[in-house]
């Protein structure tokens, strides 16, 4: 079983990678960043004319994930709250990577730009309200994550990104996603969840999920040519369905390059890399003024139908286009008022479907500020 402890487990949203890392070139163009030159998947959403327009400045992003080097150079000053929700509260603090996944994501994200090193952010001006929920494994538990929602809306996050793969996706499937209390407390008060559609082939002709009416951004992935790879899964019955950068897990040129724990660098392919690339695009979005269903809208309304994406998608990620586009009246239903969030008991998720699918590989190539190379490797079962 999929069920350990308190609750059902989930995994980070990565897949495996990668070769070992030659010297990047200099940064040019829209930014000095080291290494924005081999950033593709913000060429391919038009990130840079959409810097022209706005930054994100003002907009908080909430981290769900494995936690974050604060001191990163491109993450060092952006972080406005951070806390350890694992094992049945949200203690405020620290809450340290010890996994390298929610570095990335966070990189991915909001990395400073212009700063002369490392990478750009997709919202370079939005801050970050981190919260742990995922292990040195990179596995975490249901109540830990639905905690860890409340916890980010409460600071003010207006965007959560929730770079998560559930093992058994049979279970999802059939009785829903057990993150919904979350998910849609989260709606409720004014923040846009997204959700990493996962990475699991075998299941993709069918959708990952029964999303039903849950109100969440769910992200597939495309690659350097803008094409959906193989292990992207299928956004099923998605109501907001779309596919944004996350790379082939093929390595450096082929993956997304984004900040790891202890000031380094390096490639890492998934739907985990696709999710903060939608995050940060409503975090743009959302620092133009708009509300969460009107931004929802713009982004759903200004996707790239040009590359078919599959069962739930309404088509490619094009932030140039949303940030650009004139305002047009909402379609999509406002969050209404909810209550405090309820959590199961432990114990109480349904237990009885015995099928279980392998956890996700992730590796990551390393690059260190001095250009040595190295290979970062997690494994979750």
């Amino acid at each position: 079983m999929a069920i350990r402890g308190h609750g059902r487990r989930w995994l980070a949203a990565g897949v495996g990678a990668l070769v070992a890392l030659g010297a990047a070139a200099a940064g040019a163009g829209a930014s000095n960043d080291r290494f924005f030159a081999d950033q593709w998947n913000l060429t391919q959403i038009g990130a840079p004319d959409a810097w022209k327009v706005t930054t994100g400045s003002g907009i908080l992003i909430g981290i769900v994930d494995s936690g974050v080097d604060a001191g990163h150079p491109d993450l060092a000053g952006k972080i406005d709250a951070q806390a350890d929700c694992i094992g049945g509260s949200c203690r405020e603090g620290s809450a340290r990577d010890s996994d390298g996944h929610g570095t990335v994501v966070a990189g991915i994200a909001a990395a400073k730009t212009d700063n002369g090193a490392g990478i750009a952010g997709v919202a370079p001006d939005a801050h970050l309200v981190i919260a742990r929920v995922l292990g040195p494994d990179g596995g975490g538990f249901t109540e830990d994550i639905n905690r860890a929602i409340q916890w980010v809306v409460d600071k003010g996050a207006r965007v959560v990104n929730l770079s998560l793969g559930e093992p058994d996706l049979v279970i999802v499937s059939r009785l829903g996603t057990p993150l919904r209390p979350g998910i849609e407390y989260a709606w409720s008060r004014g923040a846009i969840p997204v959700l990493a559609a996962g990475n699991y082939e075998d299941l993709s002709a069918k959708g990952s999920a029964n999303y039903g009416d849950m109100h969440a951004v769910v992200v597939g992935s495309t690659d350097n040519k803008g094409r959906v790879p193989g292990y992207s899964t299928s956004l099923g019955n998605a109501m907001w369905g779309l596919v944004a950068p996350g790379g082939t897990g093929d390595g450096p040129g082929q993956d997304i390059i984004s900040p790891l724990p202890g000031g380094r660098y390096g490639w890492a392919a998934g739907t985990s890399m696709a999710a903060p690339h939608v995050s940060g695009a409503l975090a743009l979005l959302l620092s133009q003024g708009l509300a969460p269903s009107a931004a929802v809208d713009r982004l759903l309304g200004t996707l790239d139908h040009s590359v078919p994406c599959g069962l739930g998608c309404r088509g490619r990620l094009d932030l140039r286009a949303a940030v650009t586009a004139p305002a047009a009246p909402s379609t999509t239903t406002a969050p209404g008022p909810v209550g405090s969030l309820a959590l199961p008991a432990s114990g109480d998720e349904d237990d009885d479907l015995g099928l279980v699918l392998p956890g996700v590989a992730i590796a990551l190539a390393l690059l260190a500020a001095g250009a040595t190379v190295g290979t970062w490797r997690r494994t979750s079962g």
